[in-house]
């Protein structure tokens, strides 16, 4: 019960810091995102590298466990263990996933979080003490943890706790989206991308504090689900909150930020580091046992991390950039619509329809146009045919061709992205 309540906490520690480390400066590292990425090179961040990570983190502590154990000077050895984890997983284990990974696709970034190299120095200095910390946190819980006494009781409490956090934290995202009731925004483009064309849908969430740097691309929308979306734009900055949209137009200058949250989530890093200099100065003595219970309770809380921002960009797309890499970790292709041609020449007004549809509500369409469904199930009728939709996923409406959209459940959001020649 010990070395599996102890190593959790270490883990927690050393995953909540990475992933709230933004907050103080650091650069976004995905260490999960680059373990999907071996499984195939245009993979996104998923369950799967998260299964990875927390294995070969458990692995870590297992042997750290047998390590440290058998010193007389804990602090020392434990310390060392730790120097040497960060330069192992450094040096050797991300050369080596870079191997796995392969070669780079044509369209990722140079500062790529996803692909693994010696120490990330692609992404900076920072990232190598950024990692660096997290392991001294690890190394320290774990040591801290030799002189504990854990029952059972107090083992399921901690756990259950934990997971109760994960839970609540997994879902704050879901509590904090809104919808306006029909919010429509317009933006105008000269001309569409070279032909064949399709209209992309892009969830790129970020954590406190990270940066997507000044950058150029398509026209398109920023929608806001949850969080506050920040861009500076023309040296100004626009803040898009909850149900809020914005259009950038093409190739206008811009960056996205999640600020808002960057003081909840130096906050949070406070309470994860203040437990654990707690524990380790408690050394199994008194209230140890809850400390380290709490220490997971935080330390989960950070690693799910629910003061990311999330956000989509919608945009007409040509053909080509279809199933480009992500420009961030947790960023996902939410629905690439099929090819739409045959469209013709001149300018074009972009609209999008964020809608929240109740039982019996309905909302009509005609393309070309997407139609994307965010939460909830919705019913999609068109040239005589029905189609359900779940979340996540969307349907291609043609040119010329009249939809109706529906709910098919209590609630659904949906997303309706049009192209109308303009006037």
């Amino acid at each position: 019960m010990r070395r599996l309540l102890v190593g959790a906490a270490a883990i927690a520690a050393n995953l909540g810091w990475v992933q709230l480390a933004p907050a103080f400066g650091f650069p976004v590292t995905a260490p999960a995102g680059m373990l999907d990425r071996m499984l195939g090179a245009s993979r996104e961040a998923g369950p799967a590298g998260w299964a990875l990570l927390l294995l070969g983190l458990a692995a870590f502590a297992a042997v750290m466990f047998l390590v440290v154990e058998r010193r007389t000077r804990v602090a020392l050895a434990s310390l060392a263990f730790a120097v040497g984890a960060w330069f192992v997983s450094g040096a050797v284990l991300m050369p080596l996933i870079g191997l796995i990974q392969g070669a780079p696709p044509p369209s990722a970034l140079p500062t790529d979080p996803m692909r693994a190299n010696f120490f990330m120095l692609n992404l900076g200095l920072g990232a190598a003490a950024e990692a660096l910390v997290g392991w001294l946190l690890f190394g320290a819980v774990i040591a801290a943890g030799l002189m504990l006494r854990v029952s059972l009781r107090a083992f399921a409490f901690a756990v259950g706790a934990a997971a109760l956090a994960a839970a609540i934290a997994l879902a704050v995202p879901t509590f904090g989206a809104q919808a306006g009731a029909a919010r429509v925004a317009e933006g105008r483009i000269e001309a569409l991308p070279a032909s064949p064309v399709f209209i992309s849908v892009l969830e790129l969430p970020q954590p406190a504090g990270a940066v997507l740097g000044p950058h150029q691309h398509i026209a398109g929308f920023v929608v806001d689900v949850s969080g506050t979306a920040s861009m500076v734009i023309g040296g100004n900055v626009v803040d898009v909150g909850p149900g809020g949209a914005v259009f950038t137009a093409d190739q206008q200058l811009h960056d996205h930020e999640n600020r808002a949250a960057v003081p909840f989530a130096i906050a949070l890093v406070l309470v994860v580091a203040g437990l654990s200099v707690a524990f380790v100065l408690l050394q199994g003595r008194g209230p140890a046992v809850a400390v380290v219970a709490a220490l997971l309770v935080a330390g989960t809380v950070a690693t799910v991390n629910p003061l990311m921002n999330h956000w989509y960009f919608i945009g007409v797309r040509p053909a080509a950039m279809r199933g480009a890499a992500m420009p961030v970790p947790a960023g996902h292709r939410t629905y690439e619509s099929e090819n739409l041609t045959g469209l013709a020449s001149g300018p074009y007004v972009e609209r999008l329809t964020d809608r929240r549809l109740g039982a019996g509500d309905s909302v009509r369409v005609v393309g070309p146009a997407a139609i994307v469904v965010l939460d909830g199930q919705a019913t999609i009728t068109a040239t005589g045919r029905t189609n359900g939709l779940s979340a996540a996923s969307g349907m291609t409406i043609a040119a010329g061709t009249e939809a109706t959209v529906q709910s098919a459940s209590g609630s659904a959001r949906v997303l309706l992205v049009q192209l109308l020649p303009a006037s």
